[in-house]
């Protein structure tokens, strides 16, 4: 992915600016079915057992595409950008809500509405999270074919089935144009949003101030996703107050989707007061999207602080997994130490060890493989310590054996030591094997160091030893 330009076919013409620095280097960047590879690629690696690894998967394409940025020299806006689209290209595994409305909205922006009619349909009848968005989506796009009876229909739906909904503003505008249709759109109005996106552009460019009032008309309207998208990054790059006080407005609630984009922005602003707004944000909303897309920006700006209150205060139990991930990578390591003594589900301490382990902490797991009184959480311990590059965990995984009472974690310390990229270090296993009265673990620990004498030598020598008895 290191290798994989920020740029797809169907990319949103919000990303205009970027492609113009790509074309300048004469770069062929037309990858028109790498959306789809990506989510195939991932999913078909991923377990049914582990979706809750799915956003990390997530992020690590978005990493791809930054690292793209960087090469390209792109500026500090265009770099976040390329991050976000990375972000937009994997936002669920396929079939899910998330991935069926992502792949709806990429559908309109390239005007192939029967398609998106289809993921819209799918979205509503999920009855989810993305129920609302995916009616008013379904009416908009059910209106650019022509269809002005069932748009309102869909409309109306959303109206009676979510009164209070943040999508009904955008609902009004677009129940105007709803009664106002003449037919499917045609090839030049099909065109027209294109045009306003490359003319916002240009004024960008030239004349942001006279742009603002422009941006905000577009906004209030009912138009395609990549152009309200476009008018979004139009204020995010103007620095005036009235910019970004527009640009608060829109991350503090309204158009959903916006709203997360609008978060996002604010983040790479660096403004001192955008935390404490981003906090006040989180503890509002009641939308997972946008408590996800403040929790990531504590994340990228490495605030502890502020993932420590949110997680005092949460009691979604994805969320507080979520925000115990992120302290993982932000180096807290006391403070997940504090948060595992607190916690009491064998999901909450999981959760914990697994952040624990990006921390590096060995010494902690370690307690918590000898201390825990839960079979469950010592396996998961180990596991984790087993997979850290520093530390000495071979030599951590034999002291834990010597105390170990239950067989079952006792066989899974044997597993670890005699697999993967430990396997040409047999010689704690031999100690392992040594020191075992069990006959019934020591046979299992002959058998896997027999498979182990074409690369360890310790292990040939200890075979020797039982033979020459």
């Amino acid at each position: 992915m290191d290798q994989v330009a920020p740029a797809l076919a169907n990319v949103d013409i919000q990303m205009a600016d970027l492609k113009g620095q790509l074309d300048s280097l004469n770069f062929d960047f037309q990858f028109p079915d790498i959306q789809l590879q990506i989510q195939d690629d991932i999913q078909s690696k991923v377990d049914v057992k582990i979706q809750d690894k799915l956003s990390m998967a997530n992020e690590r394409v978005a990493e791809a595409y930054a690292k793209s940025a960087q090469k390209y020299n792109f500026d500090a806006l265009g770099k976040s950008l390329a991050f976000q689209q990375g972000r937009a290209i994997y936002s669920g595994p396929r079939g899910s809500d998330d991935g069926m409305y992502q792949n709806g909205l990429n559908a309109i922006t390239n005007h192939q509405y029967e398609q998106a009619l289809s993921e819209f349909n799918n979205v509503v009848a999920r009855n989810g999270v993305r129920a609302e968005g995916g009616l008013y989506w379904k009416a908009y796009v059910l209106n650019k074919l022509g269809r002005a009876a069932e748009a309102q229909a869909s409309i109306d739906a959303l109206r009676k089935t979510y009164p209070s909904s943040r999508w009904l503003d955008d609902a009004k505008v677009l129940e105007l144009e709803v009664k106002q249709s003449k037919g499917p759109v045609s090839p030049d109005a099909e065109a027209d949003d294109d045009l306003k996106v490359l003319a916002l552009n240009g004024m960008m460019q030239s004349d942001p101030e006279k742009a603002l009032p422009l941006v905000e008309k577009l906004l209030k309207g009912a138009h395609s996703p990549q152009l309200k998208r476009q008018a979004l990054y139009v204020i995010a790059q103007n620095n005036t107050p009235k910019a970004q006080q527009l640009l608060e407005q829109i991350a503090r609630g309204g158009n959903p989707d916006l709203q997360v984009r609008a978060i996002q922005f604010m983040s790479e602003r660096r403004n001192p007061d955008t935390p404490k707004i981003l906090l006040e944000i989180y503890t509002t909303s009641t939308d997972p999207a946008v408590k996800r897309a403040v929790l990531d920006t504590f994340s990228n700006n490495r605030d502890k602080d502020r993932l420590m209150v949110v997680l005092r205060g949460e009691k979604d139990p994805t969320l507080r997994s979520r925000v115990i991930d992120r302290l993982g990578d932000v180096d807290g390591q006391p403070e997940l130490w504090q948060i595992y003594q607190s916690e009491t589900t064998t999901e909450g301490k999981s959760a914990v060890l697994n952040a624990m382990g990006h921390n590096g902490n060995i010494e902690k797991l370690a307690e918590v493989a000898r201390t825990d009184k839960d079979p469950k959480i010592r396996q998961k311990a180990i596991e984790i310590i087993a997979e850290q590059d520093g530390g000495n965990p071979s030599d951590t995984l034999v002291a834990l054996y010597s105390t170990e009472q239950d067989e079952k974690v006792k066989r899974t310390i044997i597993d670890h030591l005699a697999g993967g990229r430990r396997n040409s270090n047999c010689k704690p296993l031999v100690d392992v094997a040594k020191a075992e009265k069990d006959m019934k673990l020591k046979l299992q620990i002959v058998s896997r160091l027999s498979n182990m004498t074409s690369t360890c030598q310790a292990a040939t020598e200890y075979l020797q030893e039982l033979l020459s008895r």
